[in-house]
């Protein structure tokens, strides 16, 4: 069809359209079920509004525990209230129009507007998603118009005569639209599934957290699966006519998503040998120590001890080393190393020592193999070396606040009993009134003036 065809084609119906408003406008029908539709309208509004009043008055103080989910839905719910009503209102009034009057287009074109009022409630109160509140305000409800006024049908043969063919499918422009609908609204369902299912296997009790986190994962790949196919069959792509372009899609995604992949297995393998958990204290090669937060499908979360949250691969866990501090136990050993003169007595030193770490009050002495202990290493230049081991019950409430109270103690019985740590000493010698450093910078000068 031609341009100018188009024009003149619109211009007819735009003409059409203009009588019929100009023959409703002298009905006096059309102003009785307009009253009505008003009346229905500002109805509703006052019933909601009087509930709303009432409610407040009887609600006896304020709420001191945290909202809950089924709360804020309840809280939500009540501004689809005044749509609903006005749905209701008109269809009493369209069936008692039609017993009186055979003229009820009015009523029954506002019963429709309703129903996108209702929608543009429940997108407002419920679609936190920017994105998804976006399409369907700018699609979802134009589609709903154009079916109250009769003209969805027309609107989509329209948008389906621009368009391309990929291979055996199909893509036009009401293709493009649906897909940017359904596409939104799958994501964002998707995301509500997998949030609401994470929150109740957490829940569980009667399931291990590495199992929980194992079975997050997995329903999180099968939601996926299962939404992805689901999205294909709502925007009409056949899956059979997409074999060729889905084969050579797998093998450009296999090549250039392959860390991705590295990493997703990694985590699958991390959590079923439950080698690192939730909470565990680790320490890696690279310097990062801290306490895994969250165990994710490409990466986990590390919190350190300077309130940084890193985001480390999955696959870092597996091709290097990691200490698990807490994998099978809390216990940690604390190593002090302190260096005594070689006046004092070294038997003295080793029993002041262990008992600097027995006095500690979190010390473990019950368990022989962990009790405290003191060890001669080295007799070195300036000092006699030893070194003091004594273990902690919980390494998660720190090791340096034990170690320190420990060399605390150790400072004080040592001061009290005359013991000295020595410390590196520097002699400086004078020759003519000149420290060493000026004599060979005077003679270095001299040298180059004799030359």
């Amino acid at each position: 069809m031609e341009p100018l065809s188009r024009f003149e084609e619109l211009k007819q119906n735009m003409q059409v359209l203009w009588e019929q408003v100009q023959e409703w406008a002298i009905t006096p029908e059309i102003y009785y079920q307009l009253l009505f539709v008003i009346g229905a309208g500002c109805t509703s509004l006052i019933i909601v509004w009087i509930g709303k009043t009432l409610f407040q008055q009887l609600r006896s103080g304020e709420q001191t525990h945290p909202i809950t989910v089924r709360e804020w839905y309840l809280k939500r719910a009540t501004n689809l209230i005044p749509p609903l009503l006005t749905f209701a209102f008109l269809g009493v009034g369209d069936k008692v129009a039609s017993f009186l009057t055979d003229a009820t287009g009015v009523i029954a074109l506002s019963r429709d507007l309703s129903i996108i009022w209702l929608i543009m409630a429940a997108i407002s109160a419920f679609v936190q998603n920017t994105l998804v509140r976006i399409v369907g305000y700018w699609i979802m409800i134009p589609a709903a118009v154009l079916s109250a006024v009769g003209w969805y049908d027309p609107t989509v043969e329209y948008l389906e005569q621009f368009g391309f063919t990929l291979g055996k499918v199909e893509i036009t422009a009401y293709t493009f639209i649906k897909a940017i609908f359904f596409v939104s609204l799958v994501i964002w369902i998707g995301k509500l599934i997998s949030e609401t299912t994470e929150r109740h296997i957490r829940k569980s009790e009667n399931l291990t957290r590495p199992t929980k986190e194992l079975l997050i994962k997995l329903f999180d790949v099968a939601l996926a699966i299962v939404l992805f196919t689901a999205t294909l069959n709502l925007i009409g792509i056949d899956l059979t006519a997409l074999a060729v372009f889905s084969g050579a899609l797998g093998v450009g995604l296999g090549f250039g998503l392959q860390k991705i992949a590295s990493n997703f297995i990694s985590g699958i393998i991390l959590l079923s040998e439950k080698s690192i958990t939730i909470n565990n204290l680790i320490e890696m090669d690279d310097g990062i120590f801290g306490y895994v937060r969250k165990l994710g499908a490409r990466a986990s979360i590390v919190e350190t001890f300077d309130g940084k949250e890193v985001m480390v691969p999955n696959e870092d866990f597996i091709t290097s080393r990691v200490a698990n501090l807490t994998h099978s136990t809390n216990n940690c050993r604390v190593d002090i190393h302190v260096g005594a003169s070689y006046d004092a007595d070294p038997h003295k030193v080793r029993d002041i020592m262990l008992d600097a770490a027995q006095s500690f009050k979190d010390t473990i002495q019950d368990n022989p193999d962990l009790a405290p202990a003191c060890y001669l290493r080295e007799f070195a230049d300036h000092s006699v070396n030893f070194l003091l081991t004594f273990w902690i019950p919980d390494i998660t409430a720190g090791r340096w606040r034990a170690q320190s109270e420990v060399m605390f103690t150790i400072w004080d019985r040592f001061k009290e009993e005359g013991i000295e740590i020595p410390y590196p000493k520097r002699d400086v010698y004078f020759r003519n009134g000149l420290t060493i450093e000026q004599a060979m910078i005077d003679e270095t000068t001299e040298k180059k003036t004799e030359k």
